[in-house]
């Protein structure tokens, strides 16, 4: 994951940026096609290995409001999206008003490092733990005298300490509930909650574009706490190809063009009612490109939240295989594969005996039809889990057939040894396995 790193008296802020798959996993078998695989590397560099890689579990309409940390609190408003030209919103008067409303469920989160090691020592770390970045937070459950905050992971990624800053300025401990690199969300739990409030979450498939939104949060860090800013959604269905500390991922986010600056990250993106429609996470870094962030759809955020307080983790399915989209193979090498077919994914690699084999075109899942790569991707994770039976319709040397893979369960990130170096400090996992 690449951050936007602003630094204040010697304090470093993150925000993640959207960057391009870098490479590409390799199979180890020979390759069946030598010009096809360097094609490949050449025109489509960073598509393979970023493709079954994000899901987070089956999407529910509603949720039941369980005690645990492991649900949301849903709006209850008519809404459907398509703000009215004058912003009016259903339940207050004024902007100001909604803010200072949901203003009490905004956190700051304070990243507190130290060496935990000679080696670390040796390279200047504090043997004390010590502010090392500062991002924003959300809290979205209280319960017996407890609230559960969701943030990024990459704000409290490498921390020996999480603390946290309530909207009266008070700081308190926070402790780490779960985490997930390639969503790059975080969970965490506070025992302190006096003058905080939980914020309710808005379907975010109802979010359209032009609707009204505000960033709230921490920009640049805790001395411009509570900021706000407003924009519009510029777009509501948005996939892009980003960077994370555990591999390389396609997301779907909202697009909008409030202001989201280092120190954002983990903030509420909110409608005009005061409701959650996003947690904001990256922006793009250019200084010929502004007025672009993104933020994990509320309904995403939900599910994640859900497998992060019962697992520590996001549990996910895999086949095992790195896919190319038929669609996005040049005309003049895809007439030498052995297929006339437009859509459909092809496998690239393989990495265990499951019976598929490279080459191979996957054009269903289970009689679904795939179209593409996030046809396959949504189907998994949104219906199965590891250790589910799929069928899938492959061509196979312009011959259709059926081949039946047991899903495993995606390894999960191993933490490095050490996380004392903030650049290298990371995550990481095969997003084959």
């Amino acid at each position: 994951m690449s951050n936007n790193d602003n630094h204040s008296n010697g304090n470093q802020h993150y925000e993640q940026a959207q960057q391009p798959f870098k490479g590409e996993q390799r199979s180890t078998n020979k390759p069946k096609f030598p010009w096809f695989k360097t094609m490949v590397v050449a025109l489509i560099a960073g598509i393979i290995g970023a493709l079954i890689v994000l899901g987070v579990g089956k999407f529910m309409e509603h949720t039941v409001l369980d005690d645990d940390g492991s649900s949301v609190k849903e709006t209850s408003n008519s809404t459907n999206g398509g703000n009215t030209l004058d912003g009016k919103s259903e339940k207050y008067d004024s902007v100001n008003q909604m803010i200072n409303d949901v203003s009490p469920a905004i956190v700051g989160v304070i990243n507190m490092q130290k060496a935990q090691n000679l080696d670390a020592l040796l390279k200047g770390k504090s043997s004390k733990s010590q502010e090392a970045g500062v991002g924003s937070g959300v809290i979205y459950q209280k319960n017996n005298g407890s609230a559960y905050i969701v943030t990024n992971n990459h704000v409290i990624d490498g921390a020996s300490e999480i603390k946290v800053q309530l909207h009266n300025s008070k700081q308190v401990e926070a402790k780490l509930i779960g985490k997930d690199a390639l969503t790059d969300m975080a969970v965490l739990k506070i025992d302190d909650t006096k003058g905080t409030k939980a914020i309710e979450f808005a379907n975010s498939s109802k979010v359209k574009t032009g609707d009204s939104v505000f960033a709230m949060g921490n920009p640049l860090g805790l001395e411009f706490a509570n900021s706000v800013t407003s924009g519009i959604i510029s777009a509501s269905e948005r996939t892009i190809d980003t960077q994370t500390t555990a591999g390389a991922n396609k997301v779907n986010v909202l697009q909008t063009d409030a202001a989201i600056n280092p120190g954002n990250s983990g903030g509420a993106l909110v409608d005009i009612n005061g409701n959650l429609v996003g947690i904001n996470s990256m922006k793009i870094a250019n200084e010929q490109v502004e007025g672009i962030g993104f933020a994990i759809p509320s309904n995403e955020v939900k599910v994640t939240i859900k497998e992060l307080v019962k697992h520590g983790k996001v549990e996910r399915p895999s086949i095992g295989i790195g896919l190319l989209n038929l669609s996005e193979i040049p005309d003049e090498y895809k007439a030498q594969l052995d297929t006339k077919r437009k859509e459909g994914v092809y496998i690239a690699k393989v990495d265990e005996n499951n019976g598929l084999k490279e080459g191979d075109i996957i054009t269903a899942i289970d009689d679904n039809k795939v179209k593409e790569d996030t046809d396959l991707r949504n189907y998994l994770y949104q219906q199965k889990k590891p250790g589910d039976t799929v069928k899938l319709t492959l061509e196979r040397k312009g011959k259709v057939q059926t081949v039946k893979v047991d899903l495993k369960e995606q390894k999960s990130a191993s933490t490095q040894s050490s996380n004392e170096d903030s650049e290298d400090s990371s995550e990481s996992a095969n997003p084959f396995n």
